[in-house]
């Protein structure tokens, strides 16, 4: 800390590689605390008239699936429009929503087959979606009574980028895009870039990256501890070498409830210079130094793999990095990039999370819940309600994130 650092990047390194809470908690409250300017009585119903909807029929035909289409025709519904989730509706029932399938649904599907049919469109061509959904008692949903308020609390738990809306009878509204939403109530434009003087650059100004990875790890890492540490017991689960399989990988998202791995080059040992030392005394070479970054494979991948796959292939053999996204494509920020690109990157390219990698080396994951959350309302628990209720909130168990 006493020798000069003047280039940003190796004093980013050291900031985040300096032991113990105390430098975490001072970046905490560096950050300045702000709020969007909810009245407390706003409605999603209120607000939604506002924001860009699609027709009924268009929005309908988008998000909505009968509970008898195949899980085959499913996946290749959610390939084609990009989709992280579809409504599964009853026809039988006027339309009434019985649940969701969402693309980790499809994954947790896909690895319980057995190996043989692991992706090979057999079985999701027999099976009903209906088998593999989360039950409206379970998925992530608002109706028009709901709070505004109480919609963006859910992000502390369930990181959501599109919610659906449902009506007093069950059936689909409208879908809420939390990118709309935070435009209109920031004052902004969805049709326009976040705007340079909104609370959301505000509360981020001047601050990078490493900042962002400084202030989530409050909580995570234990008094005493490195980050290299850190990375070591819980980076672990968010990696994997480009050698495995797409099955291992498949199962290792699922496990871990993940939208993305980072796949690495296999450890080259003769390069990796030998920095500390396991349990038993054995060299052990330094996270920074062990792994180099090669692309990500998300959940998105999976589907799409799954829908083209016409034949049964050895999927326990073939190796991940044939479905990867290589590095050079991926969407990533470094650590001495700005919050403010973040923020550019999540509302313009319609993502939830962004890999930290910088000179090839993975260093965190930041979310759209880490660069919302000094604007968020504190968590809330709601009790679950019949559909249709005002304010009714249904909320599947939330998943992780980054490290």
């Amino acid at each position: 800390w006493a020798r000069p650092c003047p280039h940003p990047r190796m004093m980013a390194l050291r900031l985040l590689r300096s032991p113990g809470l105390g430098l975490a908690r001072r970046a905490l409250s560096s950050i300045p605390a702000a709020t969007l300017p909810i009245p407390p009585h706003l409605t999603v119903g209120d607000v939604k008239e506002r924001l860009k909807q699609l027709p009924e029929d268009e929005m309908c035909a988008r998000f909505t699936l009968d509970k008898t289409t195949s899980i085959a025709e499913a996946i290749k519904h959610l390939a084609t429009h990009r989709l992280s989730f579809v409504c599964v509706v009853d026809s039988d029932a006027s339309g009434r929503v019985i649940g969701m399938m969402t693309e980790r649904d499809y994954i947790k599907w896909a690895v319980r087959a057995s190996a043989s049919a692991f992706f090979s469109g057999h079985d999701a061509n027999e099976q009903p979606v209906e088998r593999i959904i989360t039950t409206a008692d379970r998925m992530l949903s608002v109706d028009n009574g709901t709070p505004v308020h109480t919609a963006l609390a859910m992000v502390q738990n369930k990181i959501w980028r599109h919610l659906p809306v449902l009506n007093r009878d069950g059936n689909l509204d409208s879908i809420l895009d939390i990118r709309d939403l935070i435009h209109e109530l920031d004052g902004g434009r969805s049709d326009e870039p976040i705007a340079p003087g909104s609370a959301l650059r505000s509360v981020w100004h001047g601050k990078n990256v490493a900042d962002i990875l400084r202030t989530k790890r409050r909580e995570k890492v234990v008094e005493g501890t490195t980050l290299e540490l850190y990375l070591r017991t819980r980076g672990a689960r968010h990696t994997i070498s480009s050698s495995a399989p797409i099955e291992e990988a498949a199962k290792q998202i699922a496990r871990e409830r993940l939208t993305f791995l980072v796949i690495l080059a296999p450890v080259e040992h003769k390069k990796a210079r030998e920095s500390s030392r396991d349990i038993l005394g054995a060299a052990r070479p330094s996270p920074y130094e062990r792994n180099r970054v090669v692309g990500v494979v998300n959940e998105r991948d999976f589907v799409s793999f799954g829908a083209s796959s016409t034949q049964a292939v050895t999927y326990s053999s073939t190796p991940v990095s044939d479905i990867m996204v290589p590095l050079e494509e991926v969407v990533r920020v470094s650590l001495t990039d700005s919050v403010s690109k973040c923020v550019d990157i999540i509302f313009q390219r319609s993502v939830r999370h962004i890999a930290v990698i910088d000179r090839e080396h993975l260093y965190g994951v930041v979310s759209l819940r880490d660069i919302l959350r000094p604007l968020l309302p504190e968590k809330v628990e709601h009790p679950e309600r019949p559909l249709g209720q005002p304010g009714g909130v249904w909320q599947r168990s939330h998943g992780g994130e980054g490290p």
